[in-house]
């Protein structure tokens, strides 16, 4: 999600910068302009208050699931997460040394689709597993 901030953060900067060329062309006092800009300013300003209260909002709610799921008697909700992370990760391993002892050049095309899907898996549970808990300790510095 900090990606996601920086994006737009980076966007809206872009995007300031535009509208305010936009508004020297069109305007011609400077004191119009200034006041344009300032407006313009504030409006984006909020706008990226608002990503970050959504952020942070998404962040809670996602520990709150977490909580819930663990307070659960149900062994399967509890371990989901952790199953679904070994699981990819003895798939990319088993995948891998296929790809790499056992199949033939010509045999290892046929699992280039399923090496970019599980890729693709790797990442964003790799990333939430481990990422979501390192952003909820930064969110919290920042808080505080």
């Amino acid at each position: 999600m900090n990606f996601l901030t920086t994006l737009f953060s980076n966007g809206a900067a872009v995007l300031i910068d535009s509208i305010g060329n936009a508004i020297d062309k069109t305007v011609t006092s400077d004191e119009e302009k200034l006041k344009l800009k300032n407006a313009l300013s504030t409006e984006m300003n909020k706008l990226e208050k608002a990503q970050l209260d959504a952020v942070a909002a998404y962040d809670k709610e996602v520990t709150v699931r977490h909580k819930t799921d663990m307070r659960s008697d149900s062994w399967l909700s509890k371990n989901i997460r952790p199953c679904v992370l070994a699981f990819l990760i003895v798939s990319t391993v088993l995948l891998a040394y296929l790809s790499i002892f056992i199949l033939d050049a010509d045999k290892s095309e046929l699992i280039a689709p399923w090496v970019e899907l599980l890729k693709v898996l790797d990442i964003a549970v790799i990333g939430f597993y481990f990422g979501s808990r390192g952003l909820e300790k930064v969110q919290g510095i920042k808080a505080k």
